[in-house]
């Protein structure tokens, strides 16, 4: 099992980060995901989290969630996490270069969880995302509340206020979307996220 440090952040290298797929991936999808780990580390570089931790150790935490709490087998969903705010927050990857080295549906994941425009943001998500996109955006979520209590008191609240109004609903329509038998990853993220409203 993974190491997790109390401040809601994992607490592991590259190494044992990849060590734990190793048993469930092919060399492949093993490779697809180091680089995707790489690039993120590299494009991240030198950005802190308001709390003033590195801000890689945010998507690398997000894909934690979504390997070690949801059992998450995709290398795409994986992918699809450490790069979550690439496109957003760096300027060294183009929607191109994700394809070419990730795939159609990793580049268009990444384009639906960047908010640009923000205006109609997690409209689109629901209208053209699946259930992976929102499985990433839902473990985002759960890890900035896991991360919240660094924040100023005002960003806070907002971030509650914005999880409640929106992310539960979205929580909501995942389950729906959910087969069966994959229904309780979206009753997890909910009932975790809810927790910390």
């Amino acid at each position: 099992m993974m190491k997790k440090q109390n401040n809601g952040y994992v607490d592991i290298g590259r190494r044992e980060f990849m060590a734990r797929l190793t048993p469930i991936m092919s060399p492949k999808e093993l490779e697809a995901i180091e680089t995707a780990y790489v690039l993120a580390k590299y494009g991240h570089k030198e950005q802190e989290r308001d709390d003033g931790t590195r801000y890689f150790e945010h998507p690398k935490s997000v894909a934690h969630i979504l390997i070690e709490e949801l059992k998450v087998d995709s290398w795409q969903i994986i992918v699809m996490a450490l790069l979550h705010d690439v496109l957003e927050d760096s300027h060294i990857l183009s929607p191109y270069r994700i394809e070419l080295n990730f795939g159609k549906e990793v580049v268009v994941g990444l384009k639906l969880l960047t908010k640009k425009p923000k205006e109609g943001y997690l409209k689109r998500l629901k209208t053209y995302g699946d259930t992976k996109v929102i499985m990433v955006k839902l473990a985002d979520r759960l890890h900035n509340m896991r991360t919240i209590g660094n924040c100023s008191k005002e960003k806070q609240k907002r971030q509650k206020e914005e999880t409640e109004n929106h992310y539960i609903p979205l929580a909501e329509f995942l389950i729906s979307k959910l087969p069966r038998r994959d229904k309780w990853r979206g009753e997890y993220l909910m009932s975790e996220i809810k927790k910390l409203i």
